[in-house]
């Protein structure tokens, strides 16, 4: 490595409307189910641990607002 040369920290991005899935479910009208689903075909992200995963709102309405 080079003198001077840095590397820059790389935080990564969390939006700040995330909520649990159970949550995310009562507040757009979509399942559970379905949020579960989205997940696990790399539709919408998620944050946490298995079964106590955290979405963004705004990620889970993405695709019901495209159709």
């Amino acid at each position: 490595m080079e003198n001077g040369t840095y590397f820059k920290e790389i935080k990564p991005t969390i939006p700040d409307d995330i909520v649990g899935v159970p949550e995310a479910a009562r507040l757009t009208g979509i399942s559970q189910r379905t949020i579960w689903k989205w997940i696990k075909n790399g539709k919408i992200r998620a944050w946490g641990r298995l079964r106590c995963y955290r979405v963004s709102i705004s990620e889970v309405l993405a695709p019901v607002l495209k159709t």
